[in-house]
């Protein structure tokens, strides 16, 4: 009998809910929208776009917003908006009773500034989109720069896809610089050490460090996880007894060692 009886109000108990929920939905969705309340999540982070500037992106986009009856708003549009912006991830829009839409987003993570050889500047972010800088902040990450001439034209807010191109050493250089950058910054210490990558004439990259004075001739993108384990260990066992400023340059192009030149 008690079994029957928990049954009973378990079945009386989701009931209730379902029609809760719906009405609390039909409530809802026949509220007014008053207000748009925006939050960039990740905004102590990175602040390359505005709560301001979201604002009018999408009071620009939907003037009759505010007063509009919640279930007449197209919120699936004013997401791909919010989203299909340059600086944002991500976003998700919901409403709620008391009339508010809120709109929270979550801005591109950036691991690499590139600035090619016309002075053209632009990010890479840890998924591989390419999207410009912003007038508001600028990102203290690892710095490219030298012989590129990849134009921030060729991509435009998408991910590099390096099938797509006919591939020759000039033309995927911006896909090395990426499958580096990416790599060290993953890396706690690389992350840490490095302040930029510089590609030479023949294409080939040099690691300027942030302590020692010191250049990093890294080579092309071959073997690069050996090299950077060979790399590793110099640091650890050589650089402890020598210290950082004896070396002029530090080659690691060449299979199984580490050729290091003295000042």
């Amino acid at each position: 009998m008690k079994k029957w009886l928990r049954l009973i109000l378990w079945v009386v108990l989701t009931a209730y809910l379902v029609v809760a929920l719906g009405f609390v939905a039909d409530r809802r969705m026949d509220a007014v929208c008053e207000k748009l309340h925006i939050v960039i999540r990740d905004s102590s982070v990175n602040q390359f776009i505005t709560n301001d500037e979201i604002l009018d992106l999408v009071l620009e986009n939907q003037k009759d917003l505010l007063g509009q009856k919640f279930y007449k708003i197209n919120q699936r549009e004013i997401e791909d908006l919010v989203s299909n912006h340059s600086f944002v991830k991500n976003s998700e829009i919901y409403s709620t009773i008391d009339g508010r839409l809120n709109i929270e987003l979550v801005q591109r993570k950036p691991i690499l500034r590139v600035v090619n050889g016309k002075r053209e500047s632009y990010y890479i972010d840890n998924e591989a989109v390419i999207f410009p800088l912003s007038k508001n902040y600028s990102s203290r990450v690892l710095l490219a720069n030298g012989y590129i001439f990849e134009p921030f034209d060729w991509f435009k807010s998408r991910k590099l896809k390096p099938d797509e191109h006919t591939m020759n050493r000039r033309s995927s250089v911006i896909y090395d610089l990426f499958t580096l950058a990416e790599y060290i910054y993953k890396n706690e210490l690389w992350r840490a050490q490095f302040a930029q990558i510089y590609v030479n004439s023949k294409y080939e990259f040099e690691l300027i460090p942030r302590v020692g004075a010191h250049v990093i001739y890294f080579g092309d993108i071959s073997d690069y996880k050996e090299k950077f384990r060979k790399l590793e260990a110099m640091y650890i066992h050589g650089f402890s007894n020598t210290g950082w400023n004896q070396y002029e340059i530090i080659n690691l192009k060449f299979k199984n060692q580490v050729v290091c030149s003295r000042r």
